[in-house]
């Protein structure tokens, strides 16, 4: 363990955390269902930010920047801003970096005639990361001056920069910038960045798009309109980003719209090759209903069944459907592996986990009804559910899931919801519930229960949270109805008999190539260092890093003559702990020599 740090390091680089959509972080060791409860388990610090999140925090481990490796939480606003904040460390309060890519449209950009979105519409779907390359990719939606332009952006992870061939404009046949919502998460899969597009408020004229860009020139490969000779047919999915499956293949689940079974697929499960060519496709027997009511079948996505050849999602509806990626069948429901009721109303998200004690299973927890298990024997689901709660949420939408365990065990179910009224066109007052995953009539804590210390405010409409390495992202709609934004974090509260860390020991400075190599021992029970620093031409103590993630840390080396002193120290649970026994680094002046005649 180079960096000091007991627990397993994960990385959330993806909407619901894999390609799957499963939305489980199975390497979760800090947390479990006996330390998350009110009295051990709370919020650690929240980042205001400058409007609304309808995105999901994305965290990237030991990332190098500023001299030192940094544990970082990704966020972005409507206000088409993405910050990069410290992941850890309490006190680090100012982003890392924070970009803005210009003033985004809104809702008075058009005659929209609703408030599913209720203020500006910047960045609405989720980014993606791509840890190996040190990028990250987003869509932003800027008014240019009377019109609109969407662009792909790949930023540089470390600091924020546009990579040389970002952004990219996002052009297709048909495509009008302002009318297209590019709702669903972005996905990197196959070498590409794939992005999909719904609506605004069913307003038309728009389609259904998915777009493949390659990653490294953000050239773009090829774009699937789901309706090229009709209209509208979605890809929204609440936010969700498309699946992949090991071979590559993508799938989309799409709503309301024209259908004809040839050209345009409304209200379908779609199966498409990595250049999105049409491989597979299953329309209900009741599209022209869906279609009718605006009973949208693709209100939870798709999501793929690890170890099988299953992928599932339901709608507004209410009703799962469950199909074979070897044959969707096409057009009738007799064609699905199973379909039924699965919730009252609208599912909105997902999360399929294998538990130890209770085999594998799938949990919803859909609008106007109870959070509910459903228990997989071989490749089908019992359909009485296996465990359910006993309060029904109210509104609109339900619970947006997911999931934390080690492996098999010590899963805990986390759902973010309001915690009144319905949400559907104002914001609501939010709550996340954790709930034991083996049995979820057992809630562990939730952040209602102490209010002055864990409450998070408006809740963000179809975020779910993140959960990496013993601590929970949770996107805010902020204090207001619209206009302001944040994002909380919680974790192990530090202990009431705590014993304080020891100084981190070992500490050496050295220059080398011009810069000032700081090194030292790695301390048990540390998660981050800080560096204090001070000089002859700065004599008063300044913290230079906060939030390092592993035992070093360079800067430029000081200038000749001047001499500068080093502080090392070690933050984890319960505080910080005493300096180390400070190191002075002096660069001596040049000597002066007499000129020769």
């Amino acid at each position: 363990m180079a960096n000091g740090r007991a627990d397993a390091q994960v990385d959330v680089l993806t909407q619901h955390n894999d390609n799957a959509r499963t939305g489980t972080n199975l390497h979760e060791t800090v947390l479990t269902p006996e330390n998350v409860n009110k009295s051990q388990f709370g919020m650690l610090f929240k980042r205001v930010v400058d409007d609304q999140l309808y995105t999901q925090p994305l965290v990237v481990t030991n990332v190098t920047v500023g001299g030192g490796t940094h544990d970082i939480v990704y966020v972005t606003t409507v206000n088409n801003s993405v910050y990069a904040f410290d992941a850890n460390d309490t006190e680090a309060t100012a982003p890392i970096w924070h970009v803005n890519f210009g003033t985004p449209a809104n809702l008075h950009s058009a005659n929209f005639g609703c408030l599913d979105i209720n203020g500006k519409m910047g960045i609405i779907g989720t980014p993606v990361i791509d840890k190996t390359r040190g990028v990250l990719y987003v869509v932003a939606l800027t008014q240019a001056g009377t019109g609109f332009t969407q662009r792909l952006h790949e930023l540089d992870l470390a600091t924020g920069a546009d990579l040389p061939a970002s952004p990219a404009v996002i052009k297709a046949p048909g495509f009008d910038a302002l009318m297209q919502n590019q709702r669903p998460a972005l996905m990197l899969a196959n070498g590409m960045v794939y992005v999909g597009y719904a609506s605004h408020c069913d307003k038309d004229p728009y389609h259904g798009y998915l777009m493949a860009y390659d990653a490294h020139t953000l050239e773009q490969v090829s774009v699937f309109n789901t309706s090229p000779t009709g209209m509208e047919a979605s890809i929204w999915q609440s936010g969700q980003g498309p699946a992949a499956d090991a071979e590559g293949n993508v799938y989309v689940v799409t709503g309301n719209g024209s259908w004809d079974g040839v050209k345009n697929f409304s209200e379908s499960f779609l199966k498409l090759t990595p250049r999105l060519k049409l491989l597979d496709w299953f329309t209900p027997t009741n599209h022209l209903t869906l279609d009718k009511k605006d009973n949208d079948l693709n209100s939870s996505g798709a999501t793929l069944i690890p170890g099988t050849h299953l992928v599932l999602g339901g709608g507004k509806e209410g009703v799962l459907y469950t199909l074979d990626t070897r044959n969707f069948g096409h057009l009738g429901d007799e064609h699905a592996v199973q379909h039924f009721q699965a919730t009252a109303s609208h599912l909105h998200s997902l999360v399929y986990w294998v538990s130890a004690k209770q085999g594998a299973m799938l949990y919803v927890w859909g609008q106007r009804d109870k959070a509910k298990v459903y228990k997989f024997t071989g490749e089908r689901l019992a359909e009485t559910p296996a465990m359910m709660r006993e309060v029904p949420n109210e509104g609109h939408p339900g619970a947006m899931l997911s999931l934390s365990a080690n492996g098999g065990k010590d899963g805990i179910l986390w759902a973010a919801i309001h915690a009144t009224g319905d949400s559907w066109h104002e914001s609501r007052p939010g709550i996340l519930h954790a709930y034991d995953a083996d049995d979820i009539q057992h809630e562990l804590w939730n952040s209602l229960e102490v209010p002055a210390r864990d409450d998070c405010g408006e809740y963000s409409k179809m975020a779910p949270p993140t959960i990496a390495n013993g601590r929970v992202y949770l996107a805010s709609f902020g204090a207001e109805n619209v206009g302001t934004g944040q994002f909380c974090v919680y974790g192990l509260l530090p202990a009431h008999e705590a014993t304080r860390l020891a100084a981190p020991s070992g500490v050496k400075a050295e220059i080398q190539g011009g810069k000032v190599i700081l090194t030292w021992d790695t301390m048990p029970g540390a998660n981050v260092y800080r560096v204090e620093r001070t000089s002859t031409l700065e004599p008063a103590r300044r913290t230079v890093a906060m939030g390092l993630t592993t035992a070093k840390f360079a800067e430029p080396a000081p200038e000749r003559g001047e001499s500068v002193t080093y502080t090392i120290f070690a933050v984890g649970r319960n505080g910080v702990s005493l300096g180390a026994e400070a190191v002075k680094i002096t660069v001596p002046k040049p000597m002066s020599t007499r000129m020769q005649h």
